[in-house]
């Protein structure tokens, strides 16, 4: 009690400070703010993104099942006739089946992705993964190699398979079997790890590899028979 007036107003002021302090820290311990986890998650905002481009595709679609009344040469100019036919209680607009005649027949190896969103159910993500998937194989050798695109499916593959071809003159980029690093061989879709070190390994202990017969002796049973579209054995 020796201390002055103004000392013993900031002691106080201090432990004052001290006890809000602690509880203040005692609050935040038991009660954490809240976290929206959801936007700090990779694959959440990955799965937002995937569903974004879902409904940019469903969008298309619906766009493309209006009419071919679009201007590209693509359609035909004329627009789809509309029927409509009277009933006893209401009347219903009935739009006559669109002619599949509207659409070109597409070149897949060659068509960018602007010509391939024309294709019925394909959007701007799919065209996408279509390009990236062909320059990944080297080109499509079988227009059922669609199938093989990320998230295609056989109900997509049906639709567009009546509007797409492959040129009879299309040679697709080849692997250099005898001489492309294992980097390289790794790209290809159908070469999975195991596959490449075991053509690697053969070159090096036994020599070349001169034949699809060889190289399936070499890979074993697993080999992708579409692979043999792509390899070189010069």
């Amino acid at each position: 009690m020796t201390f002055s007036r103004g000392e013993r107003i900031a002691i106080i002021t201090i432990v004052s400070m001290i006890v809000i302090m602690l509880i203040a820290k005692y609050i935040i311990i038991n009660n954490p703010p809240k976290r929206d986890y959801f936007k700090h998650d990779l694959d959440s905002i990955i799965a937002r993104r995937e569903a974004v481009l879902d409904s940019m595709q469903k969008a298309d679609s619906i766009q493309k099942g209006k009419a071919c009344l679009a201007p590209t040469g693509f359609y035909n100019t004329s627009p789809t006739p509309i029927v409509r036919h009277k009933h006893t209680s209401k009347q219903k607009t009935v739009k006559a089946s669109t002619d599949k005649a509207c659409l070109v027949i597409i070149d897949i190896n060659t068509a960018d992705t602007t010509l391939l969103k024309q294709l019925p159910g394909i959007g701007g993500a799919y065209a996408k993964w279509i390009v990236n998937y062909r320059e990944k194989l080297g080109g499509y050798c079988e227009t059922e190699q669609l199938l093989e695109v990320y998230r295609m499916d056989t109900v997509c593959y049906n639709a567009i398979k009546d509007y797409v071809k492959i040129d009879s003159s299309f040679a697709p980029n080849k692997l250099r079997i005898n001489s492309d690093t294992f980097k390289v061989l790794l790209k290809h879709p159908y070469l999975e790890y195991e596959d490449v070190k075991k053509i690697v390994n053969h070159r090096e202990q036994k020599g070349m590899i001169s034949s699809w017969e060889q190289l399936s002796k070499v890979v074993g049973d697993g080999i992708n028979p579409k692979l043999q579209y792509y390899i070189d054995y010069q």
